[in-house]
């Protein structure tokens, strides 16, 4: 005979079913405040996250230039990630010293050009510029730029570190990711991890070349049209062509107002130069590189650098690309290949 509570079998009868819907809704409350709490704890260290993202991305450039040294002169991965590092720095301080000459020489011709600026001005004019630069709060502005370069350098050190360590031991790293994968997943991972290190090496690839490209066409170029400081001036604008789309505009505008300094007539040979040069790589360029490197839908690079922008400032614009090339990789392997069981469409093979 059954007792209360209890089935005929001696088995504990079923949960009433107020209860049970109480747990179930307590639980989905519990995930939704899990999954807004990562949210929120992933948005107050997004910084932290993006300089590691590119620590990644300097690591794969390390690791990649490595193994091509590795192969050419048969030395270890140590020695041979030791002189790439010093080719780099080699590189990079010879172009910062030379970068920075031209810099100073270009600061003090600008000052000259504003103080004969000024004195061409009218008495009054001349007289409210005189009070309004005595006003200027500048000893403000000097200490939020101090604060705002030590920042930078801050970051710049996290980031080499980094990428210092991703790239001198990569099998490490690389072997604690798939750990938190469970067993049955970890070739799975792995494939994942091999596939988004290659895109972003792609993408790496045509980026760089590209920016090699504009900057030297922007050397040349303004060197031709008698432009002051053509060498940094190229420079930035290659540094600044990391941005799609909308850090060529921001390269023109320091070699315009250079320009115009000289005359309205070499600011208008200048912005068409800009014009030009941007048009070859365009339309010449980047579709050549797309046949051999990853190739981003517009939209998606516009909605990225928008979004990065938005949200994360200028470093959120440089990383904005990458990002992207990283979902995308995700999206095609996890999504439409492992749940709607399609052929992946990105990167392409």
């Amino acid at each position: 005979m059954a007792t209360p509570g209890r089935t005929a079998i001696g088995t504990p009868a079923s949960e009433p079913a107020p209860r049970r819907e109480l747990a179930v809704f307590t639980w989905k409350v519990l995930i939704v405040a899990g999954v807004a709490a990562l949210a929120l704890f992933l948005w107050r260290v997004s910084g932290t996250l993006l300089l590691i993202f590119t620590g990644v991305l300097f690591a794969i450039l390390l690791q990649r230039l490595t193994g091509y040294v590795s192969r050419f002169t048969g030395l270890g991965h140590g020695w041979a990630l030791a002189i790439v590092l010093l080719l780099l720095v080699l590189l990079i301080g010879g172009g910062g010293f030379l970068m920075g000459q031209s810099i100073a020489s270009q600061v003090d011709q600008l000052r000259e050009q504003i103080t004969t600026a000024v004195g061409a001005l009218p008495d009054s004019w001349r007289e409210r510029v005189t009070e309004q630069s005595r006003n200027w709060p500048w000893m403000s502005s000097l200490s939020s730029f101090a604060s705002g370069l030590a920042y930078m350098v801050g970051d710049l050190v996290v980031v080499m570190f980094a990428a210092l360590y991703l790239a001198a031991s990569p099998g490490v790293y690389r072997r604690g990711v798939v750990l938190l994968v469970p067993p049955a997943g970890q070739d799975r991972a792995r494939e994942v991890m091999d596939v988004t290190g290659e895109a972003l090496w792609k993408w790496l690839i045509g980026q760089l070349v590209a920016m090699a490209v504009v900057g030297l066409l922007i050397t040349a170029g303004l060197w031709i049209l008698g432009i002051p400081s053509a060498p940094a001036l190229g420079m930035i604008a290659a540094l600044m062509e990391f941005i799609p789309l909308v850090g060529p505009f921001l390269a023109a505008v320091p070699a315009v107002m250079i320009a115009f300094a000289q005359s309205p007539q070499d600011a208008l040979w200048v912005a068409g130069l800009y014009l030009v040069i941007q048009q070859i790589e365009g339309n010449l360029v980047t579709p050549l590189l797309q046949k051999r490197v990853v190739d981003l839908p517009p939209v998606v690079t516009i909605g990225a650098i928008a979004a990065g922008g938005v949200l994360f400032g200028i470093l959120g614009m440089f990383l904005a690309t990458p990002i992207a090339v990283t979902v995308m990789v995700l999206v095609n392997l996890l999504y439409i290949e492992d749940k709607l069981g399609e052929r992946r469409h990105f990167p392409s093979s």
